[in-house]
């Protein structure tokens, strides 16, 4: 896909040279700014679901209010 542009939405952008962003943010921004689980690698999915409907990074305390929704 290098040079050809595949996706463009609102929540999201399919890059031909870095790849998806999601609001504006890279899947390695992702991975270093979103919360994780304790003991874990990658971030909770509710803090992408944050992300993804807010366009903001989750803090801790509002991943849990989601998980516990």
């Amino acid at each position: 896909m290098r040079s050809i542009k595949g996706i463009v939405a609102e929540t999201s952008v399919l890059d031909p040279e870095e790849g998806i962003r999601f609001r504006g943010y890279t899947i390695p921004d992702c991975e270093k700014l979103l919360p994780k689980a304790k003991g874990g690698e990658e971030p909770h999915p509710e803090g992408i679901w944050w992300l993804l409907l807010t366009g903001d990074i989750p803090d801790e305390k509002q991943v849990a209010a989601i998980t516990m929704e």
